[in-house]
């Protein structure tokens, strides 16, 4: 998307690199984690790990509507650790409702490649003009 993003940015090298995609009911996208996104050893660090939720609930907006949203609530809950170990994760966020034109609730969760939840999240996006 935007060019030096933390979250998606093409032109950030030390990006995560999301690449975000429709998938009804909402965006998905896949992060690959790196040696560098290490928390305890072994274990992807839990704030990177939000940081690819809050990018990815906030991309909603744009993949569907094709309007800039920022986060304004973020809610997590770690269920397991996420293994450093070469495996991508899968991102999910999907819109739980519309409050208003500009703001919306929107849910998510990060899986392991078996499918199981690692983290699950919730929060607020609200549109921003450019």
């Amino acid at each position: 998307m935007e060019g030096t993003c933390y979250g998606c940015g093409d032109d950030n090298p030390i990006g995560l690199g999301l690449v975000f995609s429709a998938e009804p009911p909402g965006v998905v996208a896949e992060f690959l984690p790196r040696p560098e996104h290490c928390g305890a050893p072994g274990i992807i660090h839990g704030g990177v790990l939000a940081t690819c939720l809050d990018e990815t609930m906030a991309a909603l907006g744009f993949v569907l509507d094709r309007v800039h949203c920022v986060t304004a609530t973020l809610e997590l809950k770690y269920r397991r650790p996420v293994p450093l170990d070469g495996s991508p994760v899968r991102i999910e966020a999907w819109r739980d409702r519309s409050d208003a034109r500009r703001r919306q609730r929107v849910d998510g969760r990060l899986a392991l490649p078996d499918g199981t939840v690692a983290v699950e999240a919730s929060g607020i996006f609200v549109q921003v003009d450019r």
